[in-house]
């Protein structure tokens, strides 16, 4: 009877819930939000395109983030504002080249096109800084990244004359020049970070050999770099191996002070180079094999940056330079002297590598 009983009551209960169940409201449950991961990696971009076809490849390619050498006193002064209203983040590289502003005790622009010189006037040059960067706030304010950066792989010209390629003055006009870049810039916007000079691959090399005759000279002369400039972020750029960007990175980051951290970006990083082992042939040598070794080589480089902190990560280049050795002009992604221009195995490497990272 207490069977039956207790059966007849699950009966009713049951009957109930069900009836409650149909008049209930019906309430979704939320789903999360998915966070897309923040596109860090990008492309160098020579100016040996126009501005237009540049904006448009890197837009079809994915990438997040462009590096644009910005010489002052010289052509059209509003293109990076093409990439920024494209939504591509800005790293701007300063080459003072204004022929009313500029100490020649080194060379001039006509022999050194793609060195950047000392200023004359301090006033002038920090005016001019102001002047690229007023017009991009807008879209900083709106969410777009411009990183100001003070020059390319320098070298004290009154030291190693020929190696200077980047900057045709002494470390002291670098480090002033540096500091006037910095005080511009933060007068402009205090959040804008600010990019001490790029590290060359080759002085990573030499960091890292302990045995290599520049050795020596590299630790001097990247602790001076390290310990006297004023900056937000440093720039290393790996071309050589890949697997020794881990190597590199710890390398620099032993050098600075005890106790300080600093990020780091890296806006050249190619290959595949021939002096590694992963590499048998050359471009000249069989130019189809290079270009599948080449292919392999896109994931593999942007996610060693990656793996090791970098906060921006850039293929070098999106098309193949002109005024380049021979080690380094068949690293774009682009062909454009094909008709139409060529995009290699690499281009989609690259392509698919970011879509990967959404």
């Amino acid at each position: 009877m207490k069977k039956l009983f207790r059966s007849i009551l699950s009966i009713i209960a049951l009957g109930l819930l069900l009836a409650c169940s149909m008049f209930a409201p019906i309430v979704a449950t939320q789903q999360p939000t998915p966070v897309p991961k923040p596109n860090h990696f990008g492309i160098y971009v020579s100016q040996d395109v126009t501005t237009h076809q540049a904006v448009n490849a890197t837009q079809q390619l994915g990438a997040g983030w462009v590096r644009l050498n910005f010489t002052l006193g010289a052509g059209d002064q509003t293109y990076p504002q093409q990439y920024l209203s494209s939504g591509i983040n800005v790293v701007l590289t300063i080459l003072n080249q204004d022929p009313t502003n500029i100490v020649t005790d080194y060379g001039t622009p006509q022999k050194w096109f793609a060195g950047g010189f000392p200023y004359i006037s301090k006033e002038k040059f920090q005016q001019d800084i102001r002047a690229v960067l007023e017009p991009e706030l807008s879209y900083i304010k709106s969410g777009r990244q411009v990183w100001v950066q003070g020059g390319n792989e320098i070298f004290d010209a009154s030291v190693v004359t020929a190696k200077s390629y980047y900057w045709r003055g002494t470390m002291d006009q670098y480090l002033a020049q540096q500091q006037a870049i910095y005080e511009a810039v933060k007068s402009v916007n205090p959040d804008i970070p600010v990019v001490l000079a790029s590290f060359s691959s080759g002085t990573l090399n030499q960091l890292i050999d302990p045995n290599d005759p520049g050795h020596k000279f590299a630790v001097k002369y990247m602790t001076e770099l390290l310990t006297q400039g004023k900056y937000d972020a440093i720039d290393l750029h790996f071309y050589g191996c890949v697997d020794d960007i881990p190597a590199k990175v710890k390398a620099v980051k032993d050098l600075l002070p005890a106790g300080q951290t600093v990020p780091w970006i890296s806006t050249e990083n190619g290959g595949p180079m021939v002096e590694c082992k992963s590499t048998p042939v050359s471009w000249t040598q069989d130019l189809t094999q290079f270009e599948k070794l080449q292919a392999q080589q896109v994931p593999a480089r942007l996610s060693a940056c990656a793996e090791q902190g970098g906060s921006v990560c850039l293929w070098f280049s999106l098309f193949n330079i002109k005024r380049g050795s021979d080690a380094f002009n068949h690293l774009g992604l682009i062909d454009q002297d094909a008709t139409p221009p060529r995009q290699k195995p690499a281009y989609d490497a690259f392509k698919v590598f970011i879509a990967q990272q959404k």
